[in-house]
């Protein structure tokens, strides 16, 4: 029973550090265009048959919306371009 509650408590700390990450993500992303939450959305694409993928920023304008720009994963994860 120990060891499963290991590995549901390293499932939870996961699920935790992914939803940080993401929201952290978001507020930068309202942040830098100087709106609130219900004004932008970021959609996860799928490109190649390897499920390559592509993240773009989407603002909402009269209701609908215009792609901003991409936003690559370093980007999300906060990770340093180098």
């Amino acid at each position: 029973m120990n060891m499963l509650s290991g590995m549901l408590g390293g499932l939870f700390d996961k699920e935790k550090a992914t939803f940080d990450t993401i929201q952290s993500t978001l507020e930068d992303v309202a942040e830098e265009l100087g709106c609130d939450y219900k004004d932008f959305f970021i959609t996860i694409k799928a490109t190649d048959e390897k499920f390559a993928m592509r993240f773009d920023i989407f603002r909402t304008d009269s209701g609908k919306p215009v792609r901003v720009r991409e936003i690559t994963l370093k980007e999300i994860l906060n990770i340093e371009e180098e």
